[in-house]
């Protein structure tokens, strides 16, 4: 699979609702979602917290993008980002509305209130087909 059109889903692990919209959003878009919790670890992630941490960085570094929710405090999000930020990957954060905390300003390549505007906004950075 290509990098280019994958993006990864950043957000805390009971974000079902935004899971399903910006992967129906990014699949109209024509890209290609990566959702951690495909792999979910609710209820049983003690004593694998390598194996967790390592697929999600893993994940991470094989999308052009990621697509972060910052609608409520998460550290796991706030580390996905952070990493993605380090590794030079845009980061698109998605805030719900809710004044964005200085650091999403700072990891974030851009950040919008609304997750269609998000989904936007990755699509513009997303490299176009050579």
């Amino acid at each position: 699979m290509e990098r280019g059109k994958r993006v990864y889903l950043a957000g805390p692990p009971y974000a079902e609702e935004y899971r399903r919209r910006a992967t129906e959003l990014l699949l109209e878009a024509g890209l290609v979602p990566v959702d951690p919790m495909r792999r979910d670890f609710r209820g049983r992630w003690q004593g694998r917290e390598r194996e967790l941490v390592e697929g999600d960085l893993a994940d991470i570094d094989g999308c052009s993008v990621v697509l972060a929710s910052f609608t409520h405090p998460d550290e796991g999000t706030a580390m996905e980002a952070w990493y993605a930020h380090s590794c030079e990957t845009p980061v698109v954060g998605y805030t719900g509305g809710s004044p964005p905390h200085p650091w999403t300003m700072f990891v974030c390549t851009r950040v919008a209130a609304d997750l269609e505007d998000a989904v936007t906004e990755v699509v513009a950075i997303v490299p176009s087909p050579a």
